[in-house]
């Protein structure tokens, strides 16, 4: 697979200040979109779970026909 570097939006899933989970997203009303309805999955009761929409500068590929980020090159995206 190829791996491109590129800037994209991501959700975030940070649990307890760790990034657990970042999903690309086609821009940030899609990631918007995506961090509402991952956060009704989730529900409003789970302690430590906070998600975030960020823009930020990734290595990217495309594994069984999805984008996935490999690697996050953005500092500090787990702070606010």
């Amino acid at each position: 697979t190829m791996i491109v570097t590129e800037t994209l939006f991501a959700v975030l899933l940070i649990l307890n200040g760790n990034l657990i989970e970042s999903v690309p997203t086609d821009g940030m009303a899609d990631c918007l979109k995506t961090k509402r309805t991952a956060m009704q999955n989730i529900g409003p009761d789970q302690e430590g779970v906070y998600m975030k929409c960020l823009l930020v500068e990734a290595d990217t590929e495309i594994y069984m026909g999805r984008k996935r980020i490999k690697k996050i090159y953005t500092e500090d995206v787990v702070g606010d």
